[in-house]
């Protein structure tokens, strides 16, 4: 079985690849390609989400911008 990466608070990420999710700003529905790991001085956080849109546009977009869907 995988490791799954965690912050420095021993989090997962929220969002997976494949996931499915609504970004609010744009009003667009996306596919999670992976969400980021970020590092700030000794400590790290999950952050911006790489997104395929339902057109094939790649884009990012900060995780609290997202919300999960089931379709």
């Amino acid at each position: 079985m995988p490791t799954i990466a965690t912050d420095s608070n021993g989090n997962p990420p929220k969002f997976f690849s494949g996931d499915r999710v609504f970004v609010l700003p744009n009003k667009m529905k996306a596919t999670v390609i992976r969400q980021v790991l970020h590092y700030d001085m000794n400590e790290t956080f999950w952050g911006n989400l790489e997104l395929i849109y339902d057109d094939g546009v790649k884009g990012t977009s900060n995780c609290w911008q997202v919300k999960r869907i089931e379709e």
